[in-house]
């Protein structure tokens, strides 16, 4: 929900346009208008706007290179621009969203679709705004966190074996134990089960080839929690450069590692969100993406994925169809077929969504992006959009696909009714090898009862 009156800025060369526009608008926002380029420009340096109607076609200055200024200018860069033009050409539209649009709006205007649009971008420009807030409040805490630790360390001194010969008092404080319980034993008494054995052998190695190791360990308290710290081991070496013993400095980040953690967390849940709103915007529901999630994590286990493939995948795959919120409703809300030039239209969706996601470096949505652009490839090479065939789709893209494909399939949607099982199973049987990966198919039936536990499990209320 919004919280106060949003201003719309119109771009538009017509009279008419602009009162069309301001008669649709102007009870829900405040409404500016500006008949040219140059003149929006001035009136968005002056004032405050939250969304901007462009046209494209205008004298002096079109739509295209008033969009890329504002672009370019850090104060404007993050105004949702939506492109409102006669041009519903393949170049136009790609041009649009390559100098920054979000959207677009065919003329002549559709009421509903003027107004869906509009309030679907404020209120993910709003979302974004609060994410970044977020994420200032978050670094502010990181860097309070990292104040603290740098005045405080743990120090432990040991023999060329191991064996420990000094500790601090904050290091005895940390672990539970007294001084005299870890003097004379190794550093093994405060290791955590979680931590794996080639960490250690890693440690041991560098530093007895005269070098400094870093890193970070979590450890065990005498109590049975755990504490995690940022490491630096180093030998030291007597006058002839021979080992002597080694001192090791760590410095506590139990709240920083769990803060981590915390992130990870909330990024998962603003990307199911967001594949949510999605959803939601194409009159799914959110169990859409929930069960695509859950039939994916099932495919990848039986495929032999490692455990931190597996849950980059069931976490990315609710992105699969962010695509369409750039699609318009008439085409996305159609109760009967598609045309071709309203199919051709769909299709984009696929890398409209990658372009949305494939900006960031984060493993997450790098996979989104890779989920969302071949979510629609075939086995037989014949899908969408870069024809790709066989094991040149990733595993990520294939199992997404026929995990999205069983859910449609047995889905009341706008233009079709919900199948049987028997027809489902009949046409997973028929396509194995040519829409879907042939090993795929297999583990579908070899653990049929599985994927139907998670259909009953989140079934749609």
């Amino acid at each position: 929900m919004m919280d106060m009156q949003k201003t719309i800025l119109i771009v538009d060369d017509t009279d008419t346009n602009i009162h069309v526009l301001m008669e649709l608008l102007d009870d829900k926002y405040d409404i500016l208008a500006s008949l040219n380029g140059y003149d929006a420009l001035e009136i968005i340096n002056e004032e405050h706007i939250d969304l901007i109607l462009l046209d494209i076609m205008m004298p002096l200055i079109d739509g295209y290179e008033v969009c890329k200024k504002l672009k370019e200018n850090p104060k404007t860069k993050d105004i949702p621009i939506i492109f409102i033009t006669a041009k519903t050409d393949e170049d136009s539209i790609e041009k649009a969203y390559e100098v920054g649009g979000v959207d677009y709006i065919t003329k002549p205007f559709k009421a509903r679709e003027v107004l869906s649009r509009i309030n679907t971008h404020l209120l993910l420009a709003e979302q974004k705004k609060s994410l970044e807030h977020s994420l200032e409040e978050n670094i502010i805490l990181l860097n309070q966190y990292k104040q603290v630790v740098d005045e405080s360390s743990l120090v432990s001194k040991t023999d060329k074996t191991g064996k420990i010969i000094y500790v601090n008092d904050e290091f005895a404080k940390i672990s539970g134990y007294s001084k005299e319980e870890l003097i004379g034993n190794k550093h093994n008494i405060v290791r955590h089960p979680d931590m794996p054995k080639s960490v250690y052998e890693d440690l041991w190695k560098t530093i007895q080839n005269k070098q400094i190791w870093r890193g970070e360990v979590k450890n065990k308290k005498k109590d049975g929690g755990y504490y995690v710290v940022s490491a630096t081991v180093m030998p030291i070496l007597d006058l002839d450069g021979n080992i002597k013993e080694y001192i090791s400095v760590r410095h506590d980040i139990t709240d920083i590692y769990n803060l981590k953690q915390e992130i990870v967390e909330t990024q998962k849940e603003v990307v199911f969100t967001m594949g949510a709103i999605g959803e939601t915007r194409s009159k799914e529901t959110g169990n859409h993406v929930k069960r695509v999630a859950e039939y994916s994590r099932i495919f990848a286990k039986y495929s032999n994925l490692s455990d931190e493939e597996i849950e980059l995948l069931v976490d990315a795959s609710p992105m699969h169809d962010i695509g369409k919120i750039a699609i318009p409703d008439s085409i996305l809300h159609k109760p009967a077929k598609l045309d071709d030039e309203e199919f051709k239209i769909m299709r984009t969706h696929a890398e409209l969504g990658y372009t949305m996601l494939n900006h960031s470096n984060r493993p997450l949505l790098k996979t989104a992006a890779i989920i969302a652009l071949e979510h629609h490839e075939r086995w037989d090479g014949n899908g969408y959009p870069h024809y790709l065939k066989g094991e040149e789709i990733s595993i990520q893209g294939r199992i997404t696909a026929i995990a999205d494909v069983f859910d449609a399939l047995g889905s009341q949607r706008c233009y079709k009714t919900a199948w049987s099982d028997e027809d489902i199973f009949e046409y997973f049987k028929k396509e194995k090898a040519k829409q879907f990966d042939p090993n795929l198919v297999d583990i579908f039936f070899e653990h049929l009862d599985e994927f139907l536990l998670i259909r009953e499990k989140f079934i749609d209320i």
